[in-house]
């Protein structure tokens, strides 16, 4: 744990007892708490080497409760300063005023000089680490920070009940950069140590365009999209949960997002093979009986009934595979996160986008070895690069030598047919 000037590195590695960590973060939207308003929260169980000692969150500050004396913590104070306007996204003037209050010395003048006309929240986040949690460096200081930072979050929501046109919620992927501070229980910032952990890099200014290839990938999804693809829909759906996710910290939109984009791709397979089946007798009504909730239930049902007979493979959602984890990493947590409100985990949110973009890949690999049933449906998903990866090519080449099939029309064709099936849906 490094201070610019001392003690040494090795000197934090000697450290018996716990530290008091701090974290300094300047959040992208102003939180409407008072400026020098304290909140804390105890946690569940107790930090060796903290007995008998008298806990204060901030060394100015009041002591914790005696409820509190030896149990871990942590402990928000908010501090609102006035910036620059144009002091970019990192915000190192505001964390630099904030520091050097807490440790008493005078930071470098590049990080505070010049006039300030907009005014930012800076939240003094505190926690109690354990002796037996310090190392790795690097990893102790992020375990205290996500603690820290699910308390922030908690006083944001709530604080958006009491006051609710204030701001969106803070999230860490919304964070640049965050100084820490150290210190033992009965010392003082000034004799601890320092540094700045980078978090999640401002977004820049546009530094590039899109090259050959990439416009030639735009004017292919658009050409898709605008003749009736459904699957440029889904990959935008995808798109929106990694942005949720890596940009602004939404876990629950993230979710929600993912969750989409496995019904998207989902529902459109089905509804391809359900299309072509009936080329040859053109009609709406076994789609119809397929997609009517009232008669054959909903989406967990037709996966359970109605793609194995089609694609073979393994449907059963109790069996280990894509399958099973999408039901029990996004669709499963998707729900608790709608009907219950509940706000997932990192892991959850990651594990579930895993999961999300497993799916099309089971799918594609199932296609590849049925295009003699569904010839259309695997050029339509998988494509030409696909099935030559996957196999399958050779028999989808012999169906496109016939003059009677018309790929540039499939996706227009199959837009009608799925629009009279909603229609009659509805």
């Amino acid at each position: 744990m490094n201070q610019p000037d001392e003690p040494e590195p090795d000197e934090a590695q000697g450290v018996l007892g716990p530290l008091l960590l701090t974290f300094l973060v300047a959040l992208p939207f102003p939180c409407p708490l008072p400026h020098e308003a304290v909140i804390s929260k105890m946690l569940p169980g107790t930090v060796e080497g903290l007995e008998g000692m008298q806990a204060r969150a901030t060394q100015d500050g009041p002591a914790l409760p005696p409820t509190a004396q030896g149990r871990p913590f942590v402990s928000l104070k908010f501090w609102q300063l006035k910036e620059r306007q144009s002091e970019g996204n990192m915000h190192l003037p505001a964390l630099a005023q904030v520091c050097a209050e807490i440790i008493g010395k005078p930071m470098p003048e590049e990080l505070t000089d010049g006039t300030v006309e907009a005014y930012r929240t800076v939240v003094e986040m505190v926690t109690v680490q354990s002796a037996d949690r310090l190392h790795p460096q690097e990893e102790a200081l992020h375990e205290a920070f996500t603690r820290c930072f699910d308390v922030l979050t908690d006083v944001s929501s709530m604080a958006r009940l009491a006051l609710p046109h204030s701001h969106p919620v803070a999230a860490p992927e919304q964070i640049a950069v965050t100084i820490w501070l150290a210190r033992t229980p009965a010392g003082s910032y000034a004799d601890g140590w320092m540094g700045v952990m980078p978090l999640t890099p401002p977004a820049g200014p546009l530094d590039a365009v899109l090259d050959d290839k990439q416009m030639a990938d735009l004017n292919a999804h658009l050409q898709r999209f605008w003749e009736g693809s459904p699957f440029e829909l889904a990959m935008e759906r995808s798109t929106e949960a990694n942005r949720a996710f890596r940009r602004e910290g939404d876990y629950r939109n993230a979710v929600v997002q993912a969750a989409m984009f496995a019904e998207i791709i989902l529902t459109s397979t089905l509804s391809l093979m359900l299309w072509e089946e009936q080329l040859q007798a053109p009609s709406i009504e076994k789609a119809v009986a397929v997609f009517d909730f009232s008669r054959g239930g909903g989406l967990a049902t037709r996966v359970k009934t109605e793609y194995a007979p089609r694609l073979g493979g393994t449907w059963d959602t109790t069996r280990p595979g894509p399958i099973h984890d999408w039901a029990h990493a996004v669709a499963a947590l998707r729900n608790r996160v709608v009907h219950r409100g509940y706000r997932p985990t990192y892991q959850e949110t990651e594990a579930a986008l895993a999961a999300a973009d497993a799916l099309p890949e089971f799918i594609k690999a199932l296609l590849a070895q049925r295009v003699a049933r569904y010839p259309r449906t695997a050029l339509m998903i998988v494509g030409e690069p696909g099935l030559r990866r996957l196999g399958g090519w050779s028999r989808a080449s012999t169906y496109l030598e016939d003059p009677a099939q018309v790929p540039a029309l499939w996706f227009r064709e199959f837009a009608a047919w799925r629009e009279a099936v909603d229609k009659h849906l509805a």
